[in-house]
């Protein structure tokens, strides 16, 4: 088992744009911060989000928290929820339009949707998990090497 942390990239890029963002406010004269009152807010709130999810991802990371998989099935969040392998239909890579997003995305079998659900205390079931790779170290070799964990896994199935 082969665990993959929480990239600094992403990390590093929520703090320095959140933080620009916060120093501007703080920078700003009086009188430009009550003239555009609503674009004050919406930037703050904005600079807010940055950094409270850098510092999340952050204290993650140094939690040793990540993705990985072993006999019984994939984590797939942060929280260390899993999908168990005899649940899982396929798994596929993903890369969005211009290749900007891209991730690992693992298809449970319809009839374990709602099991899942119950197991994450979700509201809804999820059709997908989707694993995105700017938040992970070693995104490729992460995928390959599930990707061989799953062949093997559903060759030992059939």
């Amino acid at each position: 088992m082969r665990m993959y942390k929480i990239s600094l990239y992403p990390i590093l890029v929520f703090m320095f744009t959140g933080g620009i963002m916060f120093f501007s406010f703080c920078f700003m004269g009086l009188n430009e911060i009550l003239s555009h009152i609503y674009l004050s807010i919406v930037g703050l709130f904005f600079s807010f989000v940055f950094l409270v999810y850098s510092l999340y991802l952050l204290r993650k990371r140094r939690e040793g928290k990540g993705f990985y998989w072993d006999d019984e099935g994939i984590v797939i969040d942060l929280k260390g929820n899993k999908v168990y392998w005899d649940e899982i239909e396929d798994i596929k890579y993903f890369k969005g339009r211009g290749g900007a997003s891209k991730s690992t995305v693992i298809y449970p079998h319809y009839t374990n949707h709602e099991k899942i659900r119950i197991r994450r205390k979700n509201w809804m079931p999820t059709t997908a998990h989707s694993i995105d790779w700017f938040l992970i170290e070693k995104p490729k070799e992460m995928h390959r090497n599930l990707m061989k964990t799953w062949e093997e896994k559903s060759n030992q199935k059939n």
